[in-house]
């Protein structure tokens, strides 16, 4: 009886045994199972933002702004066997205006080339002359610079009780160098974005001017300064303007960050670099009562600006809207897909318009336009832009019926790209004073540059008609 018992106790003991590990083994498979569910999760969201990522970054993308966007695509011959590419048509292409060097009509001297042997085989047995052929060659004779001598004469004037004397238009006062060869040194560090340190090997070796490194900052000080009433017109022409175009990029004064803005009006580009990106810099250089128009890229200062200046009226760029509705259909499949290819299609029908609309008209595009944005949209990605962009609509249309203002802020834009490169190349200012200097030589030089001209040619002109 008691080897009975003895083996019911233990069975029982084992049995308890084997439930305890059962339990044990059942806890640790739900916390494997909620260890899972977790990894699972983890692994859904990486791989989510890992599609978000390939959507924004194809196999072949270039950066501009931060942005990725996507390059030209190989052709298949490329892809396949460069050999049997197929060559490109020399010459311009369709739509493009070919660019001829035309026939000299002008000529300064004529060279007789006379013939009296064979080069080929040394004979001098040769007939008279059967033809002539003529040939222009255009090139540039050996340069020097020239010193010129002022004998200046100085009188007493009695009205004044001093001595006066007359003036030297041909350059700054107590400077050396005179005002031509000032101004194409300008025009080769701001315009031609050289660096100090190649400037004096060009004109050394082009005219024999010789210059010192120094000598070129010095001299981008005193054209600054002369042009200084020149650049303060320029903010003039900005504040009154019926339409203004402006945009930021960053800029680099002794190694540290700063901007640059660019304004662009008609006829005149303005640049104002200041350590902030905020709307107190164009409030600055537009003064509180501005007129006009403003058309911007949507950064959220110039929304502050406008409603520091009377809230005037607004254009937003289509050209940012529509390059972020690109963005979002990458991202967000057909839906995104068909949001930005109506947004494109209701840009297009403005752009019929050619600034002939009228009233009724901007108010069917507002009504097309709310019509896409207040859909129910399944992507918060699409609700939270769309929701934006229906907050302001009525800065959409202003060019519609405007003749002075472009759907896009591209005007802008270009202003920025040359100072862009300049500061690539340069690396930026070293002083605040090289920065001062910068802003109003690149205002005049690009100002020239949208007149068709150059700082070379009218740099006199505007040095004599501001400072009178």
């Amino acid at each position: 009886m008691s080897k009975n018992t003895d083996s019911f106790q233990t069975i029982s003991d084992e049995n308890h045994s084997l439930r305890v590990l059962i339990t044990c083994l059942i806890t640790h498979y739900l916390l494997i199972e909620i260890e899972l569910s977790k990894l699972q999760a983890e692994n859904l969201r990486i791989s989510r933002e890992y599609e978000i990522y390939r959507a924004r970054h194809p196999q072949r993308v270039g950066v501009k702004h931060g942005k990725a966007y996507e390059l030209k695509q190989l052709e298949k011959e490329e892809i396949v066997d460069q050999s049997i590419k197929t060559p490109r048509k020399i010459g311009a292409q369709i739509g493009h205006t070919k660019q001829i060097r035309k026939k000299c009509e002008n000529f300064d001297k004529t060279v007789f080339v006379n013939i009296d042997h064979c080069p080929d085989c040394g004979s001098e047995e040769l007939s008279r002359t059967q033809e002539v052929r003529e040939r222009y060659v255009e090139d540039i004779p050996p340069q020097r610079s020239f010193t010129t001598r002022y004998v200046i004469e100085r009188r007493y004037c009695r009205n004044c009780k001093r001595l006066v004397e007359g003036e030297v238009t041909d350059a700054l006062p107590h400077a050396r160098i005179g005002l031509n060869a000032m101004f194409i040194v300008v025009w080769l560090k701001v315009g031609l974005r050289l660096t100090v340190s190649a400037i004096p090997q060009v004109l050394k070796k082009i005219c024999g001017l010789t210059l010192s490194e120094g000598e070129v900052i010095k001299i981008c000080d005193l054209i600054s300064e002369a042009l200084g009433p020149y650049y303060d017109e320029l903010i003039s022409e900005v504040r009154t303007a019926d339409a203004r175009y402006m945009d930021e990029t960053s800029w680099r004064e002794q190694g540290k960050t700063i901007w640059m803005w660019a304004f662009v009006v008609k006829g005149v580009t303005l640049y104002k670099i200041a350590h902030s990106r905020g709307h107190e810099v164009p409030l600055e250089v537009l003064g509180p009562g501005p007129n006009g128009v403003d058309i911007h890229d949507r950064w959220a200062p110039y929304n502050i600006l406008a409603q520091k200046t009377g809230n005037r009226p607004q254009q937003l760029c289509w050209f940012h809207i529509l390059g972020d509705t690109k963005e979002i259909a990458q991202i967000c499949g057909e839906e995104g897909k068909q949001f930005h290819t109506d947004m494109k299609c209701i840009f297009k029908k403005a752009k019929d318009f050619n600034h002939n609309g009228t009233t009724e008209d901007v108010e069917q595009l507002i009504r097309e336009v709310e019509a896409v944005l207040n859909r129910n949209f399944v992507s918060m990605r699409c609700k939270k832009f769309a929701n934006k962009i229906l907050k302001e609509r009525d800065k959409l249309f202003i060019f519609v019926t405007n003749p002075d203002v472009d759907g896009t802020n591209n005007r802008a834009e270009r202003a920025v790209r040359p100072n862009v490169v300049l500061r690539k190349v340069t690396g930026g200012t070293k002083s605040p004073k090289g920065t001062k200097n910068l802003e109003v030589l690149a205002s005049a030089i690009q100002t020239c540059r949208m007149n068709g001209t150059d700082l070379v040619e009218k740099g006199r002109d505007l040095i004599s008609t501001s400072s009178n």
